[in-house]
């Protein structure tokens, strides 16, 4: 039986002052997310999606309810303990790659584990590991400027993966692709979650991204609207994400 990556009770997140105008942009939300999962939340602009990310990344606190993440519960720790805590068990993948252009490839996916302390010898071992997994091995003494988009992607995924975290969070990690890249970008992430059982949140706008998840979580509202669970082929399951999109009045292409 798989453990348990992720376990969110009860999580509010309200923006604003008690005596001034306030926005509820989480209301109520649980669910748990176990150990090898590859999850989906989607969601209208406005939803709430990003809001859960963020509280998720430990880059936000919820006003409310308890978070768990490996074990550990994150809701109540210091800010140095979360600052470790996020170096340590968390993998970020960000639409826009936030790579260092000063830095070769090889030096970008290795930043989380030179920041750890941790000796040459091994990090050369973990980088080279991740990046024959993302098939960037061939590139790594280039620079960001060097390369496209996607490999910058993968690069991107390498080096969040570089310091085996408990869970890779994505932000549209295929926002700024074009879709021959999102897919290669897709399919070494599905890769990665099926052969090395890493578990993967992302945030998507994109039904066909989002058709590439095991289970989506569907917010409106601040609220949990829906569970999607595939089934089957992963042509099915677009169709069937696009038909709760069109329910949730979602524009399909994006925004």
């Amino acid at each position: 039986m798989a453990n348990q990556v992720v376990k969110v009770e009860h999580v509010e997140k309200i923006y604003g002052k008690k005596n001034e105008n306030q926005s509820v942009a989480l209301k109520d939300i649980s669910f748990s997310m176990q150990e090898g999962e590859f999850i989906g939340i989607m969601g209208p602009s406005g939803s709430g999606k990003t809001t859960l990310l963020n509280v998720l990344s430990t880059l936000d606190r919820p006003t409310s309810g308890e978070i768990s993440i490996a074990g550990r519960d994150i809701t109540h720790m210091k800010n140095d303990e979360l600052a470790d805590f996020r170096a340590n068990s968390l993998g970020f993948i960000f639409q826009d790659f936030n790579l260092l252009e000063n830095l070769t490839l090889y030096e970008n996916i290795a930043l989380p584990l030179s920041l750890q302390d941790v000796k040459a010898k091994k990090i050369k071992e973990r980088v080279e590991t991740v990046a024959k997994q993302l098939g960037i091995q061939d590139i790594l003494m280039k620079f960001p400027a060097e390369v496209s988009g996607g490999q910058k992607q993968r690069t991107a995924a390498a080096r969040a993966l570089v310091h085996e975290p408990a869970i890779i969070l994505g932000d549209e990690p295929t926002g700024a692709l074009d879709s021959k890249n999102a897919q290669g970008l897709l399919e070494a992430m599905t890769e990665l979650n099926r052969e090395q059982a890493v578990s993967i949140l992302m945030v998507t706008h994109d039904p066909q991204s989002a058709s590439y998840c095991e289970r989506i979580l569907f917010i409106q509202d601040g609220v949990l609207y829906k569970e999607l669970k595939r089934t089957g082929e992963r042509k099915a399951f677009y169709q069937e994400i696009l038909d709760v999109l069109a329910t949730l009045g979602a524009d399909q292409d994006g925004e």
